[in-house]
């Protein structure tokens, strides 16, 4: 199960469970986005916190994330509409199944209901298929991200976005109940 947690409270179990997952790469356990950020727990069975997740929405930031990457300044987001942000997802390494796909369709069902019109995230090269399975493209050059040291580990980010509104589109409205017509 995934629910919204209050972040100060969770704090330091939030770092915890990044210091275990991110063990090579993360330059600080919590950044300047967590105070604005809205956290969400992977919670087992015994109702204890597996996993975390955090979501940036733009009417609520001056700057998301990736917005801020120094090296992915070519990035262009689009314009209106409500943009979210998924970051800093991480599951401990002993659970079984599949942690990060439950908190990735969780925040998906999130954004959804929040009736954003793009959800946008970095991901690495081995998960990428993955998220481009959940209908996620590449809108950018792949980058070195300021927040891990990825000039150190080599490992490249790639900018990613989900369009629950297509560009250039905007929302429509919910679909009205068609009249039942009897064509003869």
């Amino acid at each position: 199960m995934v629910q919204e947690i209050p972040f100060h409270e969770h704090r330091s179990i939030i770092a915890q469970i990044r210091r275990e997952v991110y063990t090579t790469g993360l330059v600080h356990e919590i950044d300047e986005f967590d105070e604005s950020a809205h956290h969400f727990a992977l919670f087992n069975s015994a109702k204890e916190i597996t996993g975390v997740i955090r979501m940036l929405r733009n009417d609520e930031v001056p700057k998301l994330e990736l917005q801020s990457e120094s090296d992915a300044q070519d990035l262009v987001f689009p314009k209106g509409g409500l943009i979210m942000e998924v970051s800093r997802g991480c599951a401990r390494k002993s659970i079984t199944g599949m942690p990060l796909m439950q908190l990735a369709m969780a925040m998906q069902e999130y954004a959804r209901k929040q009736k954003a019109a793009h959800v946008v995230t970095k991901s690495g090269k081995r998960l990428l298929p993955l998220y481009q399975s959940m209908g996620f493209r590449v809108f950018g050059r792949p980058f070195y991200s300021d927040w891990f040291d990825d000039r150190k580990t080599g490992l490249m980010s790639i900018p990613i976005i989900y369009d629950f509104v297509k560009p250039g589109r905007a929302f429509a409205a919910a679909p009205q109940e068609e009249e039942e017509v009897l064509v003869w």
